[in-house]
């Protein structure tokens, strides 16, 4: 038999893509992917966590906005035709990596390749550099709406109050929940 479980992490997972999508309706954003990818990448099962993903995340995206920017530059200077893009993106996608590994950001590669591929070959050339900025903005609101999340309703609970009070995780799980019972 198949048990179906939610976890507070995949609750707090959605709650999370719930208020991205809130967000950036309230804030007139082009669209909401970008923080909700992030936010989902973001969340982890503590505040520590996330805040290193987070981190690395942004430092992805940033480093994949501005290594597109110079992509986009090389494509100005050299063309786009099919040989400079062959040679020099995959050339620009090491490089990054590398950097990013040198760094401490290996976490941040998967999301700064993706930035760079996204703007450098599904954005209209003439909507490109708007669209990195608009990409760092919204991983910054997925982001904070992880940190957010994780603050206000920590996944792990203090083992000390189950020795304390006696109660189980689940009991526990469900006061947060249901705190009139």
């Amino acid at each position: 038999m198949l048990k179906f479980k939610i976890g507070m992490r995949t609750f707090k997972t959605g709650l999370s893509v719930f208020f991205c999508i809130l967000v950036s309706i309230l804030l007139k954003r082009e669209t909401y992917v970008v923080a909700a990818i992030t936010t989902v990448f973001t969340l982890r099962e503590d505040m520590e966590n996330t805040l290193r993903y987070g981190k690395h995340r942004i430092i992805g995206n940033v480093m994949g906005a501005i290594m597109s920017i110079a992509v986009i530059a090389i494509f100005n200077w050299l063309g786009r035709t099919e040989l400079v893009q062959l040679i020099f993106i995959p050339v620009i996608i090491t490089l990054m990596i590398a950097l990013l590994a040198s760094l401490g950001y290996h976490e941040g590669t998967v999301g700064a390749c993706a930035t760079l591929l996204t703007i450098v070959f599904m954005i209209p050339a003439n909507q490109s550099y708007g669209y990195a900025f608009a990409r760092v903005v919204d991983s910054f609101i997925g982001m904070g709406i992880a940190l957010l999340v994780n603050y206000v309703i920590p996944c792990k609970v203090d083992k000390k109050r189950f020795i304390r009070t006696g109660k189980s995780e689940e009991e526990v799980g469900e006061e947060v929940f249901n705190p009139e019972k």
